[in-house]
């Protein structure tokens, strides 16, 4: 009897640790570190917390820290996230970077997963996409060259486009090469204007308008200029010129027409790697990736189309059917 009993209570004790790990590999702690607020990181981070809870960790403990773009209080929230989370998430490459950054300085062994990033390897965050060493994640590289060509389809008269962004954004740097590139293709001039901060949005994009004759403007997937639209459109709809934008959210806010990724599709992909990486496949086998071409979409403002007095021509309109 004596025998029986202690077989049991061995059963029972390898029973409950089996629950335990089985139950515990879904108890994680996921770190979560968005550059700032606006739609598109947004839809971003839903579209991860939607991901991995549809992937059996609905009993994760996500842990999301916003500095509003403050560098110091960045690098203070990365280093906390490092500390206590199983795995982080950087949402725009300012967070990507600080949790980089975080991580190599407390040398703590963590898989950084990354989104709405344009260019992982030019700032740094892999040597390769598609080989990972411990970070990797998924890029919001936006379809620039068919984003100057629709303004083009829009704007039939174009001679000279306007390009803002932040002067330190390295992502809005990329897209405003490739912009210049494709415009000279179609021979067409361009001017740039970079800002600061905030209060200078509005006067660049008056000098963009007034001083350098842009007839439209195109705005990369720049956080500082994503999340202050308002201050862009004031005065381009009141000077009757069009926005080409980065990304959806920034129609939402006033833009004219884009040609974009969905961001929450692409928060699921980086959810699903993160799902991966949890349950056990090293990183190095989660390559880098994207949305395909059905993550892709053309949205316009009516609204402001209107205000512009443009007419949206029917090789637009079937992209709009797609």
């Amino acid at each position: 009897m004596k025998t029986l009993k202690k077989l049991l209570v061995c059963l029972l004790l390898c029973l409950g640790v089996f629950a335990f790990t089985g139950c515990g590999k879904k108890e994680v702690v996921v770190g979560i570190l968005q550059t700032a607020t606006h739609s598109a990181l947004d839809d971003a981070k839903e579209g991860f917390i939607e991901s991995l809870k549809a992937k059996g960790y609905e009993k994760a403990e996500f842990v999301v820290k916003n500095p509003e773009g403050d560098p110091t209080s960045m690098n203070q929230m990365a280093t906390e996230l490092v500390r206590k989370s199983d795995i982080v998430l950087g949402i725009g490459t300012p967070a990507a970077l600080a949790l980089q950054s975080a991580r190599d300085s407390e040398q703590i062994d963590l898989v950084i997963l990354f989104t709405a990033v344009t260019d992982p390897i030019s700032i740094g965050l892999m040597d390769d996409a598609t080989k990972p060493t411990d970070i990797t994640g998924t890029n919001d590289m936006n379809p620039v060259a068919d984003q100057v060509d629709l303004i083009i389809e829009l704007v039939p008269s174009i001679k000279k486009l306007g390009i803002l962004y932040k002067v330190d954004e390295t992502n809005s740097l990329v897209q405003a090469n490739l912009a210049k590139e494709q415009a000279a293709k179609k021979g067409i001039e361009v001017v740039v204007r970079t800002v600061s901060e905030v209060i200078e949005i509005s006067a660049a994009t008056t000098a963009l308008i007034q001083n350098d004759g842009a007839e439209a403007i195109y705005l990369p997937t720049d956080n500082l200029i994503a999340s202050n639209m308002p201050a862009v459109v004031a005065v381009s709809d009141e000077k009757g010129v069009p926005t080409i934008c980065g990304e959806a959210g920034m129609i939402e806010s006033g833009g004219t027409i884009t040609y974009s990724i969905n961001y929450k599709t692409l928060g699921l992909l980086t959810g699903e790697m993160a799902a991966k990486i949890l349950s056990g496949i090293p990183c190095s086998e989660v390559p880098s990736t994207s949305v395909d071409a059905s993550g892709i979409e053309v949205v316009i403002n009516e609204e402001v189309i209107e205000k512009l007095g443009l007419t949206v021509p029917q090789s637009i309109k079937d992209k709009l059917n797609k």
